[in-house]
C-alpha cells in the first residue's frame, strides 16, 4: 500500500507516489488530505486514517484477499 500525506505535495511528487502503487499487483494508494508526515501519526485525526491503513494491510495479507481500494 502507498499511503500520502496529502499536504504540502506537487504534482512531480503525487505522480511518483502514484507510480510507486503501481509495483505490485495488489495495491492501493491512499491520500489523507490535509495532514503532514508528522501528522500521519502525531495527529489523532489523521493517525486513525494511519492505523486503518495498517490494519487493512494485515487483514488482506492474513485472509488472502486483495487491498480494498
Amino acid at each position: 500500500m502507498s499511503f500520502t500525506a496529502g499536504a504540502q505535495t506537487d504534482a512531480t511528487h503525487d505522480a511518483a507516489q502514484n507510480k510507486l502503487a503501481t509495483l505490485t499487483t495488489d495495491s492501493a494508494h491512499r491520500v489523507v488530505d490535509g495532514a503532514s508526515h508528522a501528522g500521519l501519526i502525531l495527529d489523532e485525526q489523521y493517525a486513525k486514517d494511519t492505523s486503518r491503513a495498517i490494519l487493512d494491510v494485515v487483514s488482506a495479507v492474513r485472509s488472502g484477499d486483495p487491498l480494498d481500494q
